[in-house]
């Protein structure tokens, strides 16, 4: 278990994980034991009636049965705090996590991504628990108890979506006051459905009298027995306060025959004939310490007022006061709910002033033993919203410096509205937490609210210098810089005057800033100068971003063994203090996936790319984006899949609209009008260059970039409409323009595609001095696909260059012409760089070789194993494939790519 996954459930809190224990006045169902035998292991299994008609005793014991037959069962006893999906996933997979021996790690680092990501992360958190559930060899089920507390419409979803993609060796069972609004028709017609309801609980006759006589000891003939059973109508909360109450009767025969079950309510009558023959000290215990859900004896204590609250447990539990130990060491218990509720009425009715001051009580043990959840909600069922406020602001930036930024937002939604409005600190949380969870818009508002309750500078001018760093990562976040540095100054001029979590994020933002004004030797110092400052943050973001933007730096100035250090550092930093699959080390994935492809290393740039995109690729700064949409675009075209492409440009094209990214819209834009100009669709790429944004309506190097971008795509289509001269006029400028800026990167880039279109233009020389120009540093460098991007023209200009080395006859002069050994190298790829043909058939390398293991049987579980990559990706990847060969499944897919001959017989 990690530390982080040890923040998120107390260790008192493990109780709802843990099955209930009855060791007495508990009989065997055997009788719906034998029901749910018969009927075999089911999809999902529900027991839903009123309180008291022993749904969970009856899951417990066929739960045990699963278990002696080798499954594994993972417990979640729901509250009402489970109506929030994050909550509820937190829960979940805790409750997997400790139904699985620990050297399995089925949840992995799954718990921190929930915490770190708060959009769209419930449908891929739960695929990846249903794929390493599916792993195992052997059943498991996951059993949920009260589920009609949870009415929360995303949790349902959940739950839909468990059942619906369950594996074969995965079944639920739940229980519930009601029946659950869930697919139940659908799954009894497919066979995967047990349901029990009330009037199966019941207990019936034989039932009754093992539970009264034998069980309770009562003197009771079978005229009795029969009465009493008919009276209740076999409820099993109402026979055993029959037998409590004929215990403590005077003349239980008279109690018998006056019992007839007209009473108002059979309960509320019973309860009460109980309750009004205890001692009144147990009264008022019981009174007391029902306002919490749970409880041990320090909290008992504290409610009731006395130093003996465990010893005050047991015995209630030894008098069978519906009191029920949660855990194998009895120190936790919980009231049955009904008689709960009841006991809740009684102390409204008979002693209303107190109730407040009880919840007060609780919400002081509860806030004092680190369960704020529990604190807060019990300030706010004593009305006190102040105290409940108090709470959440006491732990809101430790909960965001420990990225449980969705926790606290989550507590946020517990208050009410306006609660927070005249709190500067929690404000100032609730920025920060909207705004490393990417929602821009949330963060804004909250920094809107926060202005004009800060305490003038004077008084605090922490709080004032920190509204601004944070400000200032909202506007990076929304590509402008133009007042960030300004921002940010402060914090850098006195760094130790404010707390390194602020200083590590304003070094970032400065060093974003540095790399579009091209000061990029200066981005890199600074964070050499911050790296101190990351090192005392507990969370992940500040010092994974910095190592990003120090990557990003370094690559634009050509130095990829740089940018490679950065970039490998930034991922496994954020593996390590966030999980592999958390943001963190997605965003730094894309950027690792864009060096190998400098590289030319295609295959593992791809794996990356696609995997920083399994949980949307829409999070970061731009620079992430366009690697994510505009780069993997470019390779699944090369790949032969320009489907595909079309739909990560159009959806990169979607997110730069909504989130009114100007830079994202260009590149995705560049990137399509180069695969319209390939594919011969020349009129539509003069429709998209038209679109695209121009760079003067932004101040800055953002605007720089963005007019660099509309000027290549523009060059672009007057090349493919053969104006060569017009076409290599613009991108002269562009490579002068970045010359000028120390763009290196970018300078090499349009220099080969300057050389491509003199090459088309019969410009032979030119084209050949323009890329002698540059591909001696990108060879050095070791960024090869810098050349090859510029296709076969370029290619030909590298043949020639080829043989003037040979021969001395270098184009341009230099100290130190390419050798004739690197060019060798460079044309020898050019020459493999041709798309893959596929028969005819839309069909990317990497699907053919899927493909082929489709063809040797390799399972989901191999194929993704083979390639590095989830089973989820395999999956999306067969779903394509099946689309375009229009196969229904593998063996179709298999039959169809042989006959096409794009696999062997």
């Amino acid at each position: 278990m990690t530390v982080a996954q040890r923040r998120a459930v107390p260790q008192d809190a493990s109780v709802r994980f843990r099955a209930p224990t009855h060791v007495h006045n508990v009989i065997e169902r055997s009788r719906l034991l034998g029901v749910l035998q018969d009927s075999g292991v089911r999809r999902l299994t529900v027991i839903h009636a009123p309180a008291g008609y022993g749904k969970t005793t009856l899951a417990v014991q066929w739960l045990e049965r699963l278990r002696a037959g080798g499954a594994v069962v993972a417990w979640l006893g729901l509250h009402r705090d489970d109506n929030a999906s994050h909550w509820f996933l937190s829960h979940l997979l805790e409750a997997v996590r400790r139904a699985v021996p620990a050297e399995e790690d089925v949840i992995g680092d799954l718990v921190e991504l929930i915490e770190q990501n708060a959009e769209d992360m419930q449908g891929y958190t739960l695929s990846v628990l249903l794929e390493r559930i599916a792993a195992q060899d052997r059943s498991v089920v996951l059993a949920f108890d009260d589920w009609h507390l949870v009415e929360d419409a995303d949790v349902h979803r959940a739950l839909v979506h468990v059942l619906d993609f369950a594996p074969p060796n995965l079944s639920v069972v739940l229980t519930s006051r009601r029946r659950p609004e869930l697919p139940m028709s659908r799954l009894r017609v497919r066979g995967q459905l047990i349901e029990l309801d009330a009037q199966v609980l019941r207990f019936d006759l034989p039932e009754t009298r093992e539970f009264l006589v034998e069980l309770n000891g009562l003197r009771l003939d079978g005229d009795d027995v029969a009465r009493l059973s008919e009276g209740t109508d076999g409820w099993v909360a109402a026979l055993q306060l029959v037998s409590l109450s004929l215990r403590a009767a005077a003349d239980p025969a008279e109690l018998i025959r006056g019992f007839s079950g007209r009473h108002h309510s059979v309960g509320e009558y019973l309860a009460e004939n109980v309750l009004d023959a205890l001692p009144s000290e147990i009264l008022d215990f019981l009174l007391a310490t029902s306002v919490a859900d749970r409880l041990c004896g320090e909290l008992a204590g504290a409610l009731a007022g006395r130093a003996d609250g465990q010893a005050m447990l047991e015995e209630l539990e030894r008098r069978d006061l519906f009191l029920r130990p949660l855990d194998d060491d009895r120190e936790w218990f919980r009231y049955h709910h009904l008689f709960a509720d009841h006991l809740r009425r009684r102390l409204a009715r008979d002693q209303h002033p107190r109730v407040a001051a009880l919840h007060v009580t609780a919400s002081a043990w509860f806030a004092e033993h680190g369960l704020v959840t529990e604190a807060v909600t019990h300030a706010l069922a004593a009305g006190d919203v102040v105290r409940a406020t108090d709470l959440v602001e006491a732990h809101a930036m430790p909960l965001v410096e420990h990225s449980r930024m969705v926790s606290l937002l989550g507590l946020i939604g517990r208050l009410p509205a306006t609660a927070a409005d005249d709190r500067p600190a929690l404000l100032m949380a609730v920025a920060w937490a909207n705004c490393l969870l990417q929602r821009t818009r949330e963060a804004q508002a909250a920094l809107d609210l926060l202005r004009p309750v800060l305490p003038t500078p004077d008084r605090d001018d922490d709080l004032h210098n920190e509204a601004d760093v944070v400000q200032a990562c909202i506007d990076i976040y929304g590509d402008r810089t133009e007042r960030a540095e300004s921002l940010v100054r402060r914090s850098l001029d006195h760094p130790r005057r404010f707390r390194p979590w602020v200083v590590a994020v304003a070094a970032n933002i400065q060093s974003f800033c540095d790399i579009y004004a091209r000061r990029h030797h200066a981005a890199q110092e600074r964070q050499r100068w911050a790296r101190p400052f990351h090192d005392r943050t507990t969370g992940p973001f500040a010092g994974v971003y910095g190592r990003c933007f120090a990557g990003i730096a370094a690559l634009e100035q050509l130095d990829v063994r740089g940018a490679q250090e950065h970039f490998r550092d930034a991922v496994e930093l954020a593996r390590a203090s966030a999980g592999r699959r958390s943001h963190a080390a997605q965003l730094a994935g894309a950027l690792l996936g864009e060096l190998h492809y400098a590289r030319g290393e295609i295959d593992a740039a791809e794996n990356l790319l696609v995997e920083s995109g399994e949980l949307g690729a829409e999070s970061g700064v731009v620079d992430f984006m366009v690697a994510s949409y505009a780069l993997l675009a470019r390779i699944k075209a090369h790949r032969g899949a320009p489907t595909e492409a079309a739909e990560l440009l159009a959806e990169g094209h979607r997110v730069a609209e909504r989130l009114d990214l100007p830079r994202l819209r260009a590149a995705v834009g560049v990137e399509r009008i180069d695969q319209l100009v390939a594919a011969g669709r020349v009129r539509e790429a003069r429709r998209v260059v038209r679109d695209l944004p121009e760079g003067s309506n932004q101040r800055g190097g953002i605007g720089v970039v963005i007019e660099q971008l509309r000027t290549t795509g523009l060059a672009a289509v007057h090349a493919a409409e053969g104006e060569y001269d017009r076409a290599a006029g613009l991108l002269e400028g562009v490579v002068a323009d970045a010359a000028t800026r120390g763009q290196r990167r970018t300078e090499a880039a349009m220099r080969v595609r300057l050389a491509a279109i003199q090459e088309l233009a019969a410009r032979r020389l030119a084209a050949e001095r323009t890329l002698a120009a540059v591909v001696g540093p990108v060879l050095e460098a070791g960024a090869p696909q810098l050349v090859l991007d510029g296709g076969p023209p370029v290619a030909a200009v590298v043949d020639r260059l080829l043989a003037r080395s040979r021969t001395g006859a270098w184009p341009v002069p230099t100290e130190d012409p390419c050798s004739p050994e690197a060019l060798s190298g460079l044309a020898a790829l050019a020459a493999l760089d041709d798309p893959p043909t596929t028969g005819g058939l839309d069909l990317s390398g990497r699907e053919v070789e899927i493909l082929g293991m489709l063809a040797v049987g390799r399972t989901n579980q191999q194929v993704a194993r083979s390639l590095a990559v989830t089973v989820n990706t395999v999956k999306w990847y067969l779903k394509t494939i099946y689309t375009k060969l229009g196969a229904a499944n593998r063996t179709e897919a298999v039959a169809v790519a042989r006959r096409a001959g794009v696999l062997a017989d």
